[in-house]
């Protein structure tokens, strides 16, 4: 193999995996390690797609689906269950949750968990070199659906080229790092990586032995 093609296919990914599991690892810890303060509004809005203080509102999730957004259908069911607090602090995963509710995301709730669990395991498994197209599609789909939610309705108004210098650059992120994890998920994990070292087929010698033993002769009785 050339040195380019080296660099391509072994080299490369390994730098990649590397910056992915720099940006994504602390983010990941953030959101869902850490702790948020919500305004009034906000609590509210949490509290309408079933985050409250207490936790987790299961029935509130699955009756309202697609957030408060189709949450007015669900309001007569508020009075067959348990009153619930607004939350006013909680982790930070859910201010994910209130973008995605906004943007018309279906259980935004649930879904700021996975965004969570994808950019802490996934940069966590990236850095191992384990399950690695699997967490870097995991990276891949976060980072579309942030560009999505955050950024394409001021693209799709404004235009690329006059939208605001800080939307732009939020943009360009984005779409930076989705295609970094896309090119993970073409082209492997590269050098050092668990999934290599798990898919190393053993070598064979010239005369077609494993390991490098020598084919038995037949010797003459």
């Amino acid at each position: 193999m050339a040195f380019s093609d080296t660099c391509a296919v072994k080299f490369l990914p390994l730098v990649i995996r590397l910056v992915l599991c720099a940006i994504f690892l602390p983010a990941g810890w953030h959101l869902i390690m850490n702790t948020t303060e919500f305004s009034v509004v906000e609590a509210n809005q949490l509290l309408s797609i079933g985050v409250s203080a207490e936790g987790l509102d299961w029935q509130r999730i699955q009756s309202t689906g697609l957030g408060s957004k189709s949450s007015g259908a669900a309001q007569s069911t508020d009075s067959q269950t348990t009153a619930k607090t607004p939350p006013r602090s909680a982790r930070s995963l859910y201010k994910v949750a209130l973008t995605a509710d906004h943007a018309g995301f279906p259980y935004p709730a649930i879904a700021s968990w996975l965004v969570g669990l994808a950019e802490l395991g996934g940069s966590i498994l990236l850095l191992t070199g384990a399950f690695t197209r699997i967490s870097a599609f995991g990276i891949a789909t976060v980072m579309a659906g942030a560009f999505w939610m955050t950024s394409w309705g001021a693209v799709a108004e404004s235009g690329w080229w006059t939208i605001p210098e800080t939307s732009r650059l939020q943009a360009i992120a984005q779409v930076s790092l989705f295609l970094l994890a896309i090119n993970i998920v073409l082209v492997g994990p590269g050098f050092f990586s668990v999934d290599g070292m798990m898919g190393a087929a053993p070598k064979k010698s010239k005369g077609g032995a494993v390991g490098g033993e020598k084919p038995a002769r037949n010797e003459p009785k």
